[in-house]
């Protein structure tokens, strides 16, 4: 119902969204379509400013060598030979037309034939060329002088005036010619431009601060009176200097300085809003242009806006036709839709949001009493990871079934998710509420026959108890977990909440709050127990890590270690371990100069990480620490869990020379199983079997079994929690290699092992 009566709503927050994300793409299609046609004309800038400046720079040679070969011996004087010479040049140059000679007072001395010299003609005192000849005699380069209409060949040109100097560097004369500029006139014609690209190529500011063009495209609606003899309109000019200044800071004088190709938008002549790209040709004094105009921006803009539209058009009537129907079917399928958001997909079973939907109608009928159970399967991963996500979900299947069988339709039956599984049972007596929880684990507990596969999996269940426990879901939830894992230390079990869990509980949310700040605050050390050889020489030090709190007074690393483990505390923890001890024990062997080996417990999550190795390397690098002096100790439980991961790592660990103990020997189970494949160097035996080998035959017997073990095995046996001669003679007469305890020594801090060593060893 809550969807019927705002489903029009939504249909109106995607229709503006819709409306917001059109908008959004029309403002990034513009800045991309604008972005494209800045690049573009830089793109043409830069290959025109290389073409007119090689143009330019070949004529600039020609000039030079016609110049000095006509100069040379004065064989200019010789008219007619030296007319072949400039007919020529003209014939191979199809753009030039016209070539001359001029003295440096300005006088014309020798043209082309298709040119009549006027007697009266001096390019120095002529108003049209005077400036740009002054300009040629100081000028090393060619110079490119202003344009102007050529009366005697009726054209209008850019005319070139190239200085000839001797030896001595002072003028002969000036070579001058002219290159055609009228439409379809000039070499740049030729270019293949889009028809709406405009160049315009400009002599340099004159001395009265005006700027004239040399060549201009696209000038079909102004005359070239009005084009070349008219300077560009200063509100032009400045237009395009506020660009520059506004977009990047430049002025004429910096473009000058570093001849970048910059693009601006500006205001033209015609007063027409342009995309404009200018640079700088410094060795000819050169403003090089390319112009579009904004509106070529605006067509394909408009062009494309109309099609989002269109398109955006056609989605929201679609969207209308799909909202109408959805509203005018909503009735029908509610049901459906809310069987799926309160039930799981795999079992068919409610879920927590059912539960949490439908507990205050339940607990109507159970306002008294109630228990709320949380089951966790026992080694489902095992089954998930070895035999696939297939067969873990047909026995989740089963059990699912299996549980709505045995539970009364009173109960609510839910599933958390993965393999847990939630009831909140109806109050009845706490002894037939066990009886019923045995029957339940007995129950689950049953082969499961896939595939032609047999299967067992256990179940852990913690229980807790409304009003007694708590009042609210959440926590009686939080409680019950609590209880699953007291349950879950022994596999396929039950466990009720009780008081010393909500205490146990408490001071492990202490532990984690405080434990987050041990290592800034300085609170953790390690202390090192010595391990002696069976002749009394020293065999290495097992590192220990000790943390004392302000709060929470001295903490064993059994109390602090799960923590860590639990909350992603280890892998800090873990380092600081490995470094510290690392560290210590190197500087302890530099300065007693004496050799012996350092054991490092590795936590199950700390060596599970994917960098553990080579984190471990690093460390070792850094502390230059000799590798095979180093032995990390891993418990019999991790590695019979996690063979198959394990297996590989530990491989490459002893690859590097690095020794592995199993620690805790034969406190697990299946040990003798795989003692055959993992690369153990050591077996350490526990001090439950040492603390009775004097009393007690068959832990004596145990214990020489584990030793001839090793032996078998080709490893050392290390007993720990030594504590008197009488343990130690039992243990020599085993033939057990390695001693440790308080026998000879407590774990000791750095300071004090030093003292130790210097004692009892050196």
């Amino acid at each position: 119902m809550l969807i019927a009566s705002n489903i029009w709503k939504i249909f109106y927050l995607i229709l503006l969204s819709g409306t917001f994300l059109v908008l959004t793409l029309l403002y990034v299609n513009y800045n991309e379509i604008n972005d494209r046609y800045h690049i573009q004309i830089q793109h043409y800038t830069e290959l025109l400013s290389k073409s007119v400046n090689s143009d330019f720079l070949q004529k600039d040679m020609v000039l030079g060598i016609i110049g000095k070969q006509l100069f040379k011996n004065n064989n200019y004087k010789d008219i007619q030979k030296s007319k072949l010479i400039l007919d020529d040049l003209l014939k191979q140059n199809p753009y030039l037309v016209s070539f001359g000679l001029a003295d440096v007072n300005g006088n014309v001395i020798l043209s082309s034939s298709n040119i009549k010299i006027n007697p009266n003609k001096n390019l120095l005192i002529d108003a049209v060329t005077s400036n740009d000849f002054k300009e040629s005699l100081i000028s090393e380069n060619m110079v490119v002088a202003k344009t102007y209409y050529f009366k005697t060949i009726k054209e209008w040109i850019i005319p070139l005036r190239k200085a000839i100097r001797d030896k001595n560097g002072n003028v002969l004369g000036v070579v001058i010619a002219g290159i055609k500029n009228t439409n379809k006139g000039h070499y740049l014609d030729t270019l293949e431009l889009s028809k709406n690209i405009t160049i315009e190529i400009t002599k340099d500011f004159d001395s009265n601060k005006k700027v004239y063009r040399q060549y201009y495209t696209n000038h079909e609606n102004i005359s070239y009176e009005e084009l070349y003899n008219d300077h560009i309109p200063d509100k032009a000019v400045q237009s395009v200097n506020s660009g520059l200044q506004k977009k990047y800071n430049y002025s004429f004088d910096k473009l000058r300085k570093n001849a970048k190709t910059l693009t601006i938008e500006a205001t033209n002549p015609l007063e027409k809003n342009m995309i404009f790209s200018i640079t700088y040709d410094s060795r000819y004094h050169l403003w090089i242009t390319v112009q579009v105009s904004k509106l070529e921006v605006m067509y394909e803009f408009y062009y494309n806006a109309l099609l989002y539209l269109i398109l955006f058009t056609i989605i929201s009537l679609a969207f209308y036709v799909l909202f109408y129907n959805i509203s005018t079917s909503e009735k029908r399928k509610n049901k459906e839709l809310v069987f799926q958001a309160q039930h799981d997909t795999l079992t068919n079973l409610p879920n927590r949001t059912y539960m949490y939907t439908n507990i205050k109608e339940w607990k109507k009928t159970h306002a008294q009493k109630y228990y709320v159970l949380f089951l966790d399967l026992d080694n489902f991963k095992n089954i998930n990871d070895k035999f696939g996500h297939t067969i873990g979900d047909k026995i989740l299947v089963e059990v699912a079934q299996r549980l709505e069988k045995f539970f009364n339709v009173g109960d609510m039956l839910v599933r958390q998710g993965g393999d847990e599984f939630i009831v909140l049972k109806e109050g009845i007596e706490e002894k037939e509420l066990e009886l019923q929880v045995q029957e339940v684990i007995q129950i689950v507990s049953k082969t499961y026959h896939v595939n032609s596969k047999e299967f067992r999996v256990g179940v852990s269940l913690g229980i807790a108890q409304y009003p007694i426990d708590a009042l609210s879901i959440e926590e009686l939830l939080s409680l019950s977990d609590t209880a699953m894992y007291e349950a879950k230390k022994h596999k396929n079990s039950y466990c009720l909440f009780s008081e010393k869990m909500r205490h146990s509980s408490v001071v492990k949310s202490d532990i984690e709050q405080e434990l987050r700040g041990a290592i800034e605050n300085n609170e953790l050390w390690m202390a090192y127990q010595p391990q002696i050889n069976s002749d009394g020489s020293l065999y290495g030090v097992e590192a220990l890590i000790r943390w004392e709190n302000e709060k929470l007074g001295f903490v064993g690393p059994d109390k602090f270690i799960p923590v860590a483990e639990e909350t992603g505390l280890m892998k800090e923890l873990g380092e600081f371990i490995i470094y510290s001890s690392l560290r210590d024990i190197k500087n302890i062997r530099d300065e007693l100069d004496l050799s012996f080996n350092l054991s490092i417990n590795i936590s199950v999550v700390q060596l599970m990480e994917a960098d553990f190795l080579s984190n471990l390397l690093k460390a070792v690098e850094i502390e230059n620490f000799t590798r095979t002096c180093l032995t990390l100790e891993i418990t019999e439980s991790l590695s019979i869990e996690s063979l198959d991961d394990v297996l590989p790592l530990l491989d490459d660990i002893q690859e590097y020379g690095i020794q592995i103990s199993l620690d805790d020997f034969g406190t697990g189970y299946s040990s003798l199983s795989i003692l055959r494949d993992l690369p153990i160097n050591e077996l350490k035996i526990d001090k439950s079997f040492i603390d009775k080998i004097l009393y007690d035959e068959s832990e004596k017997a145990l214990v020489q079994s584990i030793i001839n073990i090793g032996k078998n095995f080709n490893m050392k046996t290390l007993a720990e929690g030594v504590e008197s001669d009488e343990q130690i003679k039992v243990l020599k007469a085993a033939h057990c290699d390695i001693f440790q305890g308080y026998y000879y020594s407590k774990p000791l801090s750095k300071e004090n092992l030093i003292e130790f060593l210097n004692k009892e060893i050196i």
